[in-house]
């Protein structure tokens, strides 16, 4: 009797040690995306070194769903990573908090190598496309990275086309449509987006309220904008404590044109061509030539000692005597202990259009990896993943030393909204710039050409496009001399180089 009864034990604990090595699939509760996530309905998910756990109950009992994963290596690089021995920097407790999460994933940093200055006595990072040329040719080029320019990725095929995998990812398609496909080519996707940073005014609320002045809202119009900035500023004193007004009109040409006309993007760029030559730069620029004669609340229209006759110091930002201060989102974290509030209202628009400038930086999946979709759920951690962006809103929050987060989710997520707000709390109007979804994207990183269209180009023997530019904006070059010949050689360039890239990558028209 006893020997049958440890023959039933045998073979009962046989079978529980066979069922704990066994996958068992429940279809309808519990799923294993293609990126590698698990979604359980009610249920939950744990994870093991090398696995990943579900528990779903199933009426009366509960049915675990175990996936094993194995172990993967995956290499990263950044130009935010600061020190190599930073206790406090946010992109690498970032990475370290990735291990924790995909423990059969190990992220290993690819640090970008220091070269001689030009001096030859110091040291400098390295060019950033060499050092990824400079992988890529050894075959090391790490499988997630940053891009400042997707046109020298396509051309040198550093990057994977990630259409399959993102055009699956609910939280890819959760992004703005506008940001999303930046770097769609033809339906390939050869970057996604790691931030989001906008451009235009920072607002001294303090300012206006202790000058009994009504404060500038996102829905402003320039000429609402403009009015209640004139209406408190002073800048024609001399006795030092003048209140100065806008500063920033130089950025003018590149966002304003689109204000006029919701056909233009950024620098009057429509998604193939730039209007350089159209009405509605040649408006901007005539509102630019006026606004930097209008001493009473242009900064700009002053001269160095103007200036410090009105307030007194250069730093007129940092004094509170500054009411509207043009600058971009990555130093919103300064803002918080400046002794005054402030708000972000964006740019003002017009009654024809009203569009935000932004800046976005971009991650690629390199064409070497051997891990594609592990890559990918790296890439979507550390950029626009929910997950990924409440641990950095966690990291940021609680890490002694790591500074306030400076970007905004790239989802239009009410939870992660309010955990980013819940650091400013001040700035209320940055919240409605940050909801609103009408873009106009700086093209430097993701348009192909745009570094010669608008710098680097030629237009004479002697002179570059940007010459041209800075030419025009001083006065120095006639506008209706050069206007023709500047948008046309900037075109192109541009049309050139889309030509390049979709021959590269095998698009047809």
């Amino acid at each position: 009797m006893k020997k049958l009864i440890s023959i039933a034990l045998i073979v009962m604990f046989a079978a529980v040690a066979v069922a704990c090595e066994t996958v068992t699939t429940v279809p309808t509760t519990a799923a294993t995306t293609a990126v590698g996530t698990t979604t359980t309905g009610s249920g939950t998910t744990t994870t093991g070194s090398g696995t990943t756990a579900t528990t779903q109950p199933t009426g009366t009992t509960t049915a675990t769903t175990t996936v094993y994963h194995d172990p993967v290596t995956l290499t990263y690089a950044a130009w935010n990573l600061g020190a190599i021995d930073s206790l406090t920097n946010l992109e690498r407790l970032m990475l370290d908090a990735f291990e924790v999460e995909y423990p059969w994933i190990t992220v290993e940093i690819l640090e970008r190598p220091k070269v001689p200055d030009a001096t030859g006595t110091g040291e400098i990072d390295q060019n950033w496309n060499e050092f990824l040329g400079a992988n890529a040719a050894l075959g090391t080029l790490p499988d997630v990275y940053f891009t400042d320019s997707v046109e020298t990725t396509i051309m040198n095929n550093w990057s994977l086309d990630l259409a399959a995998i993102a055009e699956s990812d609910p939280e890819f398609l959760n992004i703005s449509a506008d940001l999303r496909n930046a770097a769609n080519f033809g339906g390939h996707i050869m970057a996604i987006p790691y931030a989001v940073y906008y451009f235009g005014y920072f607002i001294n609320k303090t300012l206006f309220e202790d000058q009994n002045g009504d404060q500038p809202l996102f829905e402003d119009t320039w000429a609402e904008f403009a009015a209640k900035v004139a209406d408190v500023a002073s800048q024609t004193v001399t006795t030092g404590n003048g209140i100065a007004g806008i500063c920033g009109i130089d950025r003018l040409l590149e966002w304003y044109p689109a204000q006029l006309n919701a056909d233009l993007g950024w620098y009057t760029y429509d998604g193939s061509l730039l209007h350089l030559d159209g009405p509605d730069f040649a408006a901007t620029l005539d509102m630019y030539n006026t606004l930097m004669t209008t001493k009473a609340y242009i900064y700009d229209a002053l001269t160095a000692d103007e200036k410090m006759a009105a307030f007194g110091t250069t730093g007129t930002w940092e004094t509170s005597k500054l009411l509207a201060y043009w600058e971009y989102t990555p130093i919103i974290g300064s803002m918080l202990d400046l002794g005054f509030d402030v708000d972000f209202i964006g740019t003002p628009g017009t009654a024809a259009s009203h569009k935000i400038p932004v800046v976005l930086d971009l991650m690629c999946v390199s064409s070497q990896t051997d891990h594609p979709e592990d890559a990918y759920l790296l890439a979507k951690w550390m950029s626009f993943g929910k997950a990924g962006y409440l641990k950095r809103i966690d990291i940021s929050s609680t890490v002694e030393g790591v500074v306030a987060l400076n970007m905004t989710p790239l989802q239009p997520d009410e939870e992660m909204l309010d955990a980013f707000f819940g650091i400013y709390t001040t700035f209320t109007e940055f919240r409605k710039v940050v909801e609103y979804d009408d873009y106009i994207i700086e093209p430097n990183k993701y348009v192909p050409g745009y570094i010669k269209a608008r710098w680097t180009g030629v237009y004479n023997a002697t002179t570059s496009l940007g010459d041209i530019f800075t030419g025009v904006l001083s006065g120095a070059i006639n506008y209706a001399d050069v206007k023709t010949v500047w948008n046309q050689k900037a075109n192109d360039a541009l049309t050139a180089a889309r030509e390049a890239v979709f021959e590269q990558l095998g698009i047809v028209g």
